[in-house]
């Protein structure tokens, strides 16, 4: 008997290691060999199928206090915490469901004294007893082995969900980071417009006791000044919430990081040409797609567990055990076999496969809306990024002329040869293409940040 039970153990072991999840599914969708927003004539991106997923693609931006940042997210963010408990809940299911191909033994035992009347003699005595039960489905069926699937498969969708919420992470935290930037030079190059504003008002109050500016002028120099003055409150607002973003996304309380971050720094240049992945190579590495798969594989498995619940339910049972007293001493012991086998339920069984019809098909559209957002994801990416680009080279060329042309009026009024209104005009024009130019290179970088957050980048590090 106890090489039976032994060769039985050690199937329901080669059950539980043999059940893998479902293997990988197929989308149906017809997605593109390249990326369509992608011109052969545009040098900033390029993508070939040699191209791989760039992973640790913030290293791109050579900022060492980026690096910093990213370290410290990954380190602490509760968000991601949160992600990885999921993910020990369903391989603790994993596990559970495993065990479900086992068998069940459970031990007991008793010591009682008393007097047992005739039994005893009419004396009391001293009984021990011990037993061992065991039980097992054999699921011959594969009922349980399809739950296994299922779990499975679960277990790997909150591992790829765990990786999209590190690459939403580390895209969060660059845009973030790169806003703060931003904001730090529109508060340098307003106070800086600022001041050059406020010498233009000194000297047309100077003018003005010589009479040679009117009451006029001193109101509009005044009102300019007082205008840019106003934007400083909300740019340091933006900055501020910024800061308080950073500290959110690394895991600790405002302020905790304000001394690190609070010195302007200037940002690195960035590369000319920014290569890009092939669309399949991005499908195949975004966590979000994977995770929609795996979430259709579990479904596939809990349909084939529901049409099971036709079939007879096999189990085995067996008690061994002990019984000792002064008086006698036994081995009692049993075995088992039961069958069970749904008659008439009432529809339920078909309303379960009905209902897991009901999931797959939510499922594998789900699946397929996923990686249709995946695809116009990176199109959307890629498009920002080429136009946003471009803009930017204009944007630079007007920052250029209308700082000439402050130069230029301003030598004028002092000349006398232009009036007040083309000095402040240039001067406001001057303001507007600066924060436009500081606004337009921010951009660039969280364009890029996108592209990469679209391609998946971020979760194998």
């Amino acid at each position: 008997m106890k090489k039976h039970l032994i060769a039985a153990a050690s199937l329901a072991v080669l059950l539980a290691a043999c059940t893998t999840p479902e293997a990988v599914q197929e989308s149906k969708i017809d997605t593109p060999n390249a990326w369509t927003r992608l011109s052969k004539s545009e040098a900033a991106l390029a993508s070939t199928d040699a191209v791989e997923v760039e992973q640790t693609w913030w290293k791109s931006f050579n900022d060492a206090t980026l690096d910093r940042l990213i370290g410290q997210a990954l380190a602490n963010n509760k968000s991601l915490q949160i992600a990885a408990a999921r993910v020990a809940e369903a391989e603790a299911g994993l596990s559970g469901s495993q065990a479900n191909l086992l068998p069940d033994i459970t031990g007991s035992g008793d010591v009682q004294r008393g007097n047992q009347g005739y039994f005893t003699s009419n004396k009391s005595v001293s009984i021990k007893e011990g037993y061992v039960q065991a039980s097992w489905e054999l699921d011959i069926f594969g009922k349980n082995q399809a739950r296994v699937r299922q779990a499975g498969a679960l277990a790997q969708s909150e591992e790829a969900s765990r990786q999209a919420v590190m690459v939403s992470l580390l895209s969060d935290v660059a845009r973030t980071y790169f806003d703060l930037r931003n904001d730090q030079e529109q508060i340098r190059i307003t106070k800086a417009n600022l001041q050059t504003q406020q010498k233009t008002l000194d000297l047309i109050k100077a003018q003005h006791e010589g009479a040679l500016s009117s009451q006029l002028d001193i109101s509009r120099a005044t009102a300019q000044v007082a205008t840019t003055s106003a934007q400083l409150p909300v740019l340091q607002a933006a900055h501020e919430t910024a800061m308080n973003r950073l500290n959110l996304l690394l895991g600790v309380t405002p302020g905790t990081l304000d001394s690190e971050l609070a010195p302007a720094q200037g940002l690195p240049a960035l590369k000319s040409t920014v290569l890009v992945a092939a669309p399949a190579k991005v499908l195949g590495n975004r966590p979000d797609v994977r995770a929609a798969e795996r979430q259709f594989a579990a479904s596939i498995s809990a349909r084939e567990a529901a049409t099971k619940e036709f079939f007879p339910t096999v189990s085995l049972a067996g008690l061994f055990g002990v019984q000792d007293s002064s008086y006698f001493y036994s081995r009692p012991w049993n075995g088992a076999a039961s069958l069970t086998t749904p008659i008439f339920d009432f529809g339920r069984i078909e309303a379960d496969i009905d209902a897991a019809d009901a999931r797959q098909k939510q499922a594998f559209l789900t699946y397929q809306e996923t990686v249709l957002e995946a695809v116009t994801d990176m199109e959307d990416a890629l498009s920002l990024y080429l136009h946003d680009n471009s803009r930017q080279r204009d944007l630079a060329l007007a920052a250029d002329q209308n700082k000439k042309a402050v130069d230029l009026a301003n030598q004028q009024y002092r000349a006398g040869y232009s009036g007040l209104l083309d000095l402040l005009v240039a001067q406001q024009s001057e303001l507007d293409a600066e924060s436009s130019l500081a606004n337009s290179e921010a951009q660039l970088r969280k364009d890029l940040v996108h592209i990469y957050a679209a391609a998946g980048g971020g979760w194998s590090l």
